[in-house]
């Protein structure tokens, strides 16, 4: 037998559904060390190891990325592609002010 949708305080009733679907978030990190291959940072969202993500960091770049592992509020992760010297040099050269943020996939 089919479940009755849930009525509540919306405009549209609610049908139960039981499926993954993925849900992409924005969150700020402090990057602690960076190589052409990967970085360290910190960040107040737990992450899990395997996580996959996309890094606006300063300089400008941006990259995919593989969490490798967690330790508290620290991680580090793998880039799916490595840092160009120039990249590299910008991510290092960039202040304290710039704001390098991840979106988690």
């Amino acid at each position: 037998m089919a479940s009755k949708p849930l009525i509540d305080n919306r405009r549209e009733p609610r049908i139960p559904a039981e499926c993954r679907g993925l849900a992409r978030l924005a969150v700020s990190i402090e990057i602690l060390d960076a190589s052409a291959a990967g970085l360290r940072a910190r960040t107040t969202l737990p992450l899990a190891t395997g996580t996959l993500m996309k890094l606006s960091l300063p300089g400008g770049s941006e990259r995919h990325a593989r969490i490798a592992w967690v330790e508290g509020a620290t991680f580090g992760c793998e880039f799916m592609k490595p840092l160009t010297p120039r990249e590299l040099r910008g991510l290092v050269d960039a202040t304290a002010n710039a704001a390098p943020y991840a979106i988690c996939e």
